[in-house]
């Protein structure tokens, strides 16, 4: 119950950290490794393209789509570094440069505000004996930086068909709400958990339906004959069962960054 409980607070700590994300930047529920872009965006101000890959896990194009939308955005320019012409720098604008003073500040922020639920996940994961615990980070960015990577590297143990932009951050957390509910879920519940319209909730259903991840149910509430209810195949539940696999596998690194938050918030 601990490992369940540890799980679905790490679903909700993402969720956070997409939103301020998507608030700041413009995004729109910003996949994982986008948000590792911003991220190194943000901390290093000066970066390349091949940077960007390699820090956040995105391919050439995506980090180019990425590029250019900043660019159109106002957060970011491009120019030949001084060092290499052959060499494009990304660096941010005075735009681009108060943005990533916010998303510090909300950093900082979001951290103080979380000690309880991330005492709960370490706790709930079981305290790291194998993994040096870090001393309290003084770079909030940097932390957030590790827990997104730790984040990424569940999200890769779902199996190919969730995986390769075929099941996008929502659905994956649309899925992993579904799953975790008993006897199934309202449209119009999983519309207001992922924050999105009557209209996006559908869109995400038909999704997940297309994709074998869920199924619709009628008569299933004895209170509401007519009620459709979202429920999770054996396809979605492998999905899902393969990130609480994922969780164990890297449960001693997750609850060493949490306690790490958990001090920070100190």
């Amino acid at each position: 119950m601990a490992r369940a409980r540890a799980m679905q607070l790490l679903g909700q700590f993402n969720d956070q950290i997409t939103r301020m994300i998507d608030g700041v930047f413009g995004t729109r529920w910003a996949e994982i490794e986008e948000i590792l872009a911003m991220i190194v965006l943000s901390a290093e101000r000066v970066v390349t393209s091949r940077r960007l890959a390699d820090g956040s896990g995105l391919g050439r194009r995506a980090v180019s789509r990425l590029v250019l939308r900043l660019h159109a955005d106002g957060v970011v320019g491009t120019r030949r570094s001084d060092r290499d012409a052959r060499v494009i720098e990304i660096f941010l604008t005075e735009h681009g440069q108060a943005q990533a003073d916010e998303i510090r500040s909300q950093v900082v922020g979001l951290f103080r505000h979380s000690r309880s639920l991330a005492e709960e996940i370490s706790r709930g994961l079981g305290a790291a004996t194998n993994v040096a615990v870090s001393p309290p980070s003084a770079d909030a960015l940097d932390l957030l930086r590790r827990v997104c990577e730790a984040g990424a590297a569940l999200v890769h143990h779902m199996p190919a068909a969730a995986m390769q932009g075929r099941l996008a951050a929502r659905q994956r957390a649309g899925l992993v709400l579904i799953a975790s509910t008993p006897g199934g879920v309202r449209l119009s519940v999983l519309a207001s958990a992922l924050e999105v319209t009557p209209a996006g909730g559908s869109y995400i259903a038909d999704q997940l339906l297309a994709k074998g991840f869920v199924r619709r149910s009628r008569g299933a509430l004895a209170t509401d004959r007519r009620a459709v209810l979202l429920e999770v195949t054996e396809d979605g539940a492998r999905a899902v069962a393969a990130v609480a696999e994922g969780i164990e596998i890297h449960s001693e690194r997750l609850s060493a960054l949490f306690s790490e938050i958990e001090s920070f918030s100190r």
